[in-house]
């Protein structure tokens, strides 16, 4: 039956795969409609600030309702945007001149390039040997180019310019608040609760690591690892690095940042609740929409890998609140996780592809309901316990708040 439902849920993924290619190659939205909508929606998000629109005498600002809704339509349009201008860039680095559309081609668009040949069978014991043959991606793991990571990159970086400019937007027209007083601070303790962040982030993952390993739910092939023979392993280490930035800040601040406050001030203000107990339905929240953003992808549409996403959000929320409401420590965090899970250990990251590692493993073909498949070890048994070391690891670090002062969340 586990076999069954295991080949049932690779076809399903084959499926969405497949038209999601199609529907980039079917539909394009010209490049002058992606920036005409761009100015629309901020040019009457502006109006509708400054005329007192929307104007809420409980928070004394624009409703909630009304900036959640501009939020989601900001955050969409701008982030559409400015990752098109970006993939230019990434193009324009790797040499790749007229381009026939502005869009993201199949081949862009594409979680694994089937053309690599992976792993060499040279490499895998005999236990694991025989599914070298069979279709699919039995080892689960998602590979592209160097160069594709390059332009992954690049539209990554676009995506984070749209949540800057959103974010900063909102928060001097509607939100009456700084930047800063959503924990991106920018100051010493920042910068250094962003190191113990990654720290533990990386610590964390080596431990899911050893013991999916020693489990026997992953077997080690070798050391620095490229998957195009023709690249540089520095070369595609720095593209996911730059990468995995901007994952970082993209989703911390909008998530863990303008959500988490906003959507914990309105419970204090609407419910009359205390501090503390609005800030944690503001983290069940933010969690539920961490959740919704990785449904796209890869195994993300597995139970478990949804529960771990949902305890990660809440992990991720902790950081914020046990560092006094700083961003610092849970952009470490997220960065040390990604960034070890993905090219020091080789193991997949919620299905982001990788063009090399400094320790390359197969996992188990027959063990995807351990390890977690496609979707990686945020999918798999793990993950919750790793999550749970983390946080007595900041527990450690931090201690635990006595109180949560409103002024922490409230504008």
């Amino acid at each position: 039956m586990k076999k069954a439902a295991s080949k049932k849920e690779e076809k399903l993924e084959k499926k969405k795969q497949s038209s999601s290619k199609r529907n980039a190659d079917d539909f394009e939205l010209p490049f002058f409609a992606r920036m005409s909508l761009f100015v629309l929606v901020f040019l009457f998000g502006y109006i509708f600030a400054v005329s007192g629109s929307f104007y809420s005498d409980v928070e004394k600002k624009m409703s909630i309702w009304a900036r959640l809704m501009f939020f989601f339509m900001a955050q969409t349009v701008a982030t559409d945007f400015f990752v098109i201008v970006c993939l230019q860039l990434g193009r324009r680095i790797n040499g790749e001149v007229g381009a026939s559309t502005w869009n993201p081609t199949a081949e862009e668009s594409a979680v694994h390039d089937p053309t690599i040949a992976w792993p060499s069978p040279d490499l895998l014991k005999n236990e694991v040997k025989k599914f070298v043959s069979k279709t699919g991606q039995p080892f689960s793991l998602n590979h592209v180019t160097g160069r594709r990571r390059c332009k992954d990159a690049c539209m990554r970086m676009g995506m984070n310019m749209g949540t800057l400019l959103t974010i900063s937007f909102m928060c001097y027209y509607m939100d009456n608040r700084t930047l800063g007083s959503l924990g991106l601070t920018l100051d010493w303790p920042f910068f250094t609760e962003t190191m113990a962040g990654m720290g533990v982030g990386v610590t964390i993952v080596g431990f899911m690591f050893i013991v999916e390993l020693y489990a026997g739910w992953l077997h080690f092939l070798q050391f620095f690892e490229v998957f195009d023979q023709s690249e540089s392993f520095a070369l595609c280490i720095f593209w996911d690095v730059v990468f995995h930035l901007n994952v970082s800040l993209n989703e911390e601040l909008p998530v863990r940042g303008w959500l988490l406050y906003n959507v914990a001030e309105a419970c204090a203000r609407y419910m009359d609740l205390t501090p503390m107990t609005a800030f944690i339905v503001a983290m069940l929240a933010q969690s539920g929409f961490f959740v919704v953003m990785h449904l796209a992808s890869p195994g993300g549409t597995q139970l478990r890998s949804m529960l771990n996403i949902f305890i990660g959000g809440m992990a991720g929320g902790l950081n914020v609140l046990l560092t006094g409401g700083r961003l610092g420590f849970a952009l470490g965090w997220h960065f040390g996780w990604n960034i070890s899970m993905g090219n020091v250990y080789g193991l997949s990251t919620s299905g982001i592809p990788i063009s090399a590692s400094f320790i390359s493993v197969a996992p188990h073909p027959e063990k995807k309901d351990q390890h977690g498949g496609v979707f990686g070890p945020e999918g798999g048994m793990v993950s919750p316990f790793a999550y749970l070391l983390g946080i007595l690891l900041l527990v450690f670090i931090y201690g635990l708040p006595d109180v949560l002062p409103m002024e922490s969340f409230v504008a």
